[in-house]
């Protein structure tokens, strides 16, 4: 999976506050090559001997589950049901991490899936060779290989033809829950225990009484060490994984193609955006950045808000951040910082696509957003068109939001729409799901028309009390526009 780059997560573990009583010291332990990468784990409010056993049991856990579940061990249990020619008996371990790879695939519609183990090797065959494989060959085997109906009930599990398991984008994080248990029951008296994979990580508890973990999510276009952290979070009792292509892929001859592929094609995604996911578990964390990856931006957002518990951060190809609705809950202050005023109410823009008197009417491409009174960009709300070429007849918006950045365009763009009177909602935070401060803003509209107009609207946004309207002129691209204070649901 590809939350295994060690940069999608800053991974800073500190204490949010200082404790309120004394505590045994926070105990940290690290080691490299678990699982192909570096492991960092910490327990807290334990003794160093009950620390020690925590750390004991989670690694011969993960080394255990290593055994059962490894695509690059050959003598691995699933590497061996992947080579059977006959009706193979798995251990529950092995059959259940099957059964959460094909939960995932189904609940994703397909975004995510275990079963493109064919389509990697001949990707890895390529960039040996230095030659592109066959695309077609590969669409046919990919949806082929999602035609397959595996029965993991059974007591026995059959080979499928040209199916080989390949489940990193779930089994790490599903070692990380079962390493934890273990490390819970070695330790029952400590506060806290956090477990760190190679950036897919999970925390339990809490560091320190009245605390949180704090943990810094990486900027996926900043990949280096020392880099700032794109957000810092605060965490207890949740895990977080990433998932990217910056840092891992392949190259064949001088072309480098992302790791992702599009479980459809068998095909790697052009400029796939990053994700990050926090999650009440590990597994679910894993299994819905990679999905995240994959899928169009604004199907993924609408699919989190849809889970229980969890939150996600989507940042395109070139730096655009597009969060879930819950996930500045997750956002940490600085320890000591006084903490900021922030826009109390959501503002709700009612906005109208006239009726035009064209025999040869097209509805408009139309971009809505936020703006500070510099015009700098603070949130994106709408993008009605799907085609970059009418697009870019929306310059500012193309300016800001759009040049560079074809893939994040289509990911949240919606169809056009008829004429009529609809309505979106600015919940006073930015791109990145912080918070605004009060002040001044500016409601941003741009639409242009085939075969018709071009026009912009800038419209001064007061304090979150006011009120903001745009009258209807006859012959304008832009009909009626009214924002207003809506009602505070968050």
């Amino acid at each position: 999976m590809s939350a295994s780059f060690r940069w999608l997560l800053a991974g800073a573990l500190a204490l949010a506050c200082a404790p309120a009583q004394a505590d045994p010291p926070l105990r940290h332990y690290t080691h490299e090559q678990v699982l192909g990468t570096s492991l960092r784990m910490s327990v807290a409010g334990a003794s160093p001997a009950t620390a020690d056993a925590a750390h004991a049991a989670a690694l011969a856990e993960i080394a255990r589950l290593d055994a059962v579940f490894s695509t690059w061990r050959e003598d691995s249990e699933l590497a061996r049901l992947n080579h059977a020619t006959a009706p193979v008996t798995p251990s529950p371990e092995l059959r259940r991490l099957l059964q959460l790879c094909e939960h995932w695939r189904t609940a994703s519609d397909e975004a995510f899936s275990c079963r493109l183990g064919g389509p990697l090797q001949a990707w890895r065959d390529a960039a040996a060779s230095a030659t592109l494989p066959d695309r077609v060959q590969l669409r046919q085997q990919a949806r082929a290989l999602a035609r397959l109906e595996p029965d993991l009930t059974a007591a026995t599990v059959a080979p499928l033809p040209g199916l080989h398991w390949q489940a990193d984008g779930v089994a790490k994080g599903h070692i990380l829950d079962l390493a934890l248990q273990q490390a819970r029951q070695a330790a029952p008296d400590a506060l806290g225990i956090a477990l760190d994979i190679g950036g897919d990580a999970l925390y339990w508890g809490v560091p320190a009484r009245g605390g949180h973990w704090r943990v810094g999510v990486a900027d996926p276009l900043a990949p280096a060490d020392n880099a700032a952290p794109r957000a810092t979070l605060q965490l207890a009792s949740q895990a977080v994984a990433s998932s990217g292509h910056r840092s891992r892929g392949f190259k064949v001859g001088r072309r480098h193609f992302s790791h992702l592929l599009d479980p459809l094609q068998g095909w790697p995604m052009a400029y796939p955006p990053s994700a990050t996911v926090v999650a009440p578990d590990a597994a679910s964390a894993d299994a819905l950045a990679t999905a995240l990856s994959v899928m169009p931006i604004r199907d993924g957002l609408a699919w989190v808000e849809q889970q229980p518990g969890v939150e996600a951060l989507i940042v395109s190809d070139r730096g655009v951040s597009f969060a879930s609705s819950g996930w500045h809950r997750l956002l940490a202050a600085e320890p000591g910082a006084p903490q900021p005023a922030a826009w109390t109410r959501p503002v709700v823009i009612e906005y109208e696509i006239p009726v035009q008197d064209s025999a040869r009417y097209r509805a408009p491409y139309l971009a809505l957003w936020i703006a500070r009174p510099d015009g700098s960009p603070v949130r994106q709300l709408l993008v009605l068109g799907d085609r970059s070429r009418y697009l870019q007849e929306l310059p500012q918006w193309w300016r800001l939001y759009g040049r560079d950045d074809d893939a994040a365009v289509h990911g949240i763009a919606r169809p056009t729409r008829l004429p009529g009177h609809y309505t979106v909602a600015w919940d006073g935070r930015d791109d990145q799901g912080r918070p605004c401060p009060p002040g001044d803003y500016l409601i941003e509209v741009e639409a242009a028309r085939e075969h018709g107009g071009r026009q912009r609207l800038s419209l001064a946004l007061p304090a979150p009390q006011g009120q903001v309207r745009h009258p209807p002129r006859r012959g304008d691209e832009i009909g009626a526009v009214h924002a207003h204070p809506g009602n505070d649901a968050r």
